[in-house]
């Protein structure tokens, strides 16, 4: 069996490398890679940073739970003065404008919860005197580790530099939840209140607080890492929904993720984002259609584009032509010449022509004489310049008798 020619053979890889990015990208559809500029912890992502398992949580457990994406000074006009609003480790925290809307909306009946961010956790609530700042040096030290920020400290001796003194830290941490209280609480910060009832404590720190305001609730977290999707598989999930539930009923409940859209880079995060994800994907599959339509050939050679093949006779025609229009007739009555007296080999019989020119003759019915006088013109004129054309085909019709006439064989 013939084996196709490597020419092929790489034809057939290239377009399964084509084919496999296409099934790359129509996988998307199902999962896609948690990169870019968004917020990686939001309650869309599944990586363990993300809450993505609470919000399902959320769902499961309170009549009705939903995402708000408007800005949250429009939210209030959505809002009942019962309802329960969550604001978990935001990419950024509300304006002046959007605390004030906020506070007029708790001091009415509304529940407030809102944890701080890992990355960024200092906030400040100036009209209920109380904030988030992160932990000094003495107070990290003071913390009750859990076992395994004690082996870590046993195997190398913590030391508070510029770049580490701002990290996560997992302590034991007692609560007010009856069926959870002590659990591992991450955090980078304490809350700072004078007032309220304190949560969740860790050591000497506050690190969740309530706090009345007017007929309303504020629940205030110094970390979101309970809230996290790897919170909910160690066994957190208890904790952070009496957290949420610790403000009051939950009936109908808001997770806000417009601080996350707002409050990150749109360069990439906009292509990305759930809501263009999809449209995103189908232009990039466009393309690649595109660019495979264009790189490789579908199917047979179209009969148009394949050529007959041109003979002896259109090939001489070709050259007569391109001769004729060049005005170069001359050079080709000559080179005609000089074929023949090559092959008719006079050259080499001087004064002995007649063995070649008496068969010709006889062949011929026509006089030696006659003949050999032709073949004298001829080789005469085809070294003179003032031959016309009707002379040079007059003779070439001659002449082709005579060639005729020498090869009676073929």
């Amino acid at each position: 069996m013939k084996q196709p020619s490597r020419k092929k053979r790489e034809r057939r890889n290239v377009g399964w490398i084509w084919l496999l990015f296409l099934c790359t990208l129509l996988s998307l559809h199902f999962w896609f890679p948690e990169f870019g500029t968004g917020a990686m912890d939001d309650t869309y992502s599944s990586s363990g940073s993300g809450k993505k398992a609470f919000f399902l949580l959320l769902e499961y457990e309170t009549n009705y739970t939903e995402r708000n994406r408007v800005p949250l000074s429009m939210l209030n006009q959505s809002l009942d003065y019962n309802d329960t609003l969550c604001i978990l480790g935001p990419a950024r925290y509300p304006s002046p404008l959007e605390w004030s809307i906020l506070l007029d909306w708790v001091n009415e009946g509304g529940r407030l919860i809102i944890s701080a961010s890992d990355k960024h956790p200092e906030l400040e609530i100036d009209p209920l005197e109380i904030s988030v700042s992160y932990l000094d040096e003495t107070e990290r030290e003071n913390i009750p580790l859990d076992n395994i920020e004690k082996q870590k400290n046993k195997e190398s001796r913590i030391t508070f530099s510029f770049d580490d003194k701002h990290s996560l830290l997992a302590g034991k941490a007692t609560t007010v939840f009856p069926d959870a209280k002590s659990i591992i609480w991450e955090t980078n910060a304490q809350v700072n209140s004078k007032s309220g009832q304190t949560l969740i404590s860790l050591g000497e720190t506050k690190q969740a607080v309530r706090l009345k305001h007017g007929f309303g609730d504020i629940v205030v977290a110094a970390s979101s890492d309970i809230f996290s999707n790897q919170s909910m598989i160690d066994g957190g999930s208890v904790a952070a929904f009496r957290l949420i539930e610790s403000a009051g009923m939950l009936d109908y409940v808001v997770v806000d993720e417009s601080l996350n859209a707002s409050g990150t880079s749109k360069v990439v995060a906009l292509l990305i984002n759930p809501t263009f994800r999809p449209l995103t994907i189908q232009i990039l599959i466009a393309l690649l259609l595109y660019g495979w339509w264009h790189s490789i050939r579908f199917g047979p050679f179209l009969s148009s584009h394949i050529l007959a093949r041109h003979n002896i006779v259109s090939h001489t025609d070709n050259v007569g032509n391109l001769h004729f229009k060049n005005g170069n007739a001359h050079a080709l009555f000559r080179a005609y010449v000089k074929q023949l007296f090559t092959e008719l080999h006079l050259r080499h019989f001087r004064g002995e022509e007649h063995r070649v020119i008496d068969p010709i003759a006889r062949r011929l019915k026509q006089d030696p004489e006659k003949v050999k006088a032709l073949l004298m013109k001829a080789a005469k004129l085809s070294n003179s310049k003032s031959i016309t054309r009707h002379q040079m085909g007059s003779l070439i019709r001659k002449l082709s008798k005579i060639r005729r006439a020498a090869q009676p064989g073929r």
